[in-house]
Order: structure tokens, then C-alpha cells, then sequence
């Protein structure tokens, strides 16, 4: 072993060491996923925690955030609630009690559909605005929980991401 070359107990990113136990076992698999995967989460929990924080500080958690987002990004600021579902890709109670939190708070609105008397409509209110663009703000303050990306890397993960996305189907 070489003085430059690091021993397991001294590897202090995780994902080389995984590689290293997976390199020493000699498992069967693809590695190079499973490495990818657990850099993949282990990213996702940093973004996510960063993002989380920020939100916690305007009433939010990042359904309620992703949910107002949706609405105002919408042509008139309105989706059915199942459609929101699918959007967020969480299950239609969980928008649903989504809805009810936004709505006690008057940041959104609930509407019977106009020619489809089982579904509902959600629309965004002013103070629903308010809220969403303050906490846009913050996230973008902490770079959306990418601090210290550059443009370039976060295009490039955009990028990858949704070429992957697409092989997946999700397009």
C-alpha cells in the first residue's frame, strides 16, 4: 500500500468506502448502480434537509410547498386535487390532507368541479401566493438546497436526471 493510498478506516466519504467492502468481497451485482444509488440518496437527504429547514420557517413542509407551487404555476391557479396527486406522485389522501392544512390557513381554496361532481378543484389565494413567493425566496437564499453547485453542475445533474427520468418512462 502506497502512503497516498487510503485505508477503509481512514476513507471519510461513505460511498468509497461501500465501493471499497464492495471491491474487497468481491460481490455480484452492479456496483457502479449501487453506487450511484447511494450518492443518489445520500444527496437527496442533504437537499431535502436543507430545503425542509428553510421551508419549516414559513409554515411549510415540502408537500405544502410543491402542492402551492403547482397551483401557481398553473395557467389560472387551479388543478383538481387529483390531478395534484399525480403531479406530486404521492397518493390522493395525501393531497388531500395537504389540501385541508393550506386551506385552514386560507392559502388555497376548494371548488366543486364544474361539470364533474366527483372531483374538486383547488385554487390558490393571494395569501397562497404570498406565502409560496416568500418561500421561494429562501430556497432560492440557500441555493434550493444545493449550496455551493455551480450552474454548470446543477444543469448537468438536471440534465442526467431527466435523460433518466425519461428512460424510466416519466416524461
Amino acid at each position: 500500500m502506497t502512503s497516498k493510498q487510503k485505508t477503509p478506516d481512514t476513507l471519510s466519504d461513505p460511498v468509497d468506502w461501500a465501493r471499497h467492502y464492495w471491491e474487497q468481497q468481491e460481490l455480484d451485482g452492479d456496483e457502479q448502480r449501487f453506487l450511484a444509488l447511494t450518492s443518489l440518496l445520500r444527496y437527496q437527504r442533504i437537499v431535502a434537509d436543507e430545503v425542509e429547514t428553510e421551508l419549516k420557517k414559513h409554515g411549510l413542509n415540502m408537500t405544502d410547498y410543491l402542492l402551492l407551487m403547482t397551483l401557481q404555476l398553473s395557467e389560472h391557479g387551479t388543478r383538481l386535487i387529483s390531478s395534484l396527486a399525480r403531479n406530486l406522485m404521492v397518493h390522493a389522501t395525501t393531497a388531500t390532507l395537504a389540501t385541508d392544512r393550506l386551506e385552514a390557513r386560507k392559502l388555497l381554496e376548494r371548488s366543486p368541479h364544474p361539470t364533474d361532481r366527483r372531483a374538486t378543484c383547488v385554487t390558490i389565494t393571494s395569501q397562497g401566493r404570498k406565502v409560496v413567493a416568500g418561500a421561494t425566496r429562501g430556497l432560492t437564499d440557500v441555493g434550493f438546497g444545493m449550496q455551493g453547485s455551480t450552474p454548470k453542475d446543477v444543469k448537468r445533474l438536471r440534465d442526467a436526471l431527466t435523460a433518466m427520468r425519461q428512460s424510466a418512462g416519466d416524461a
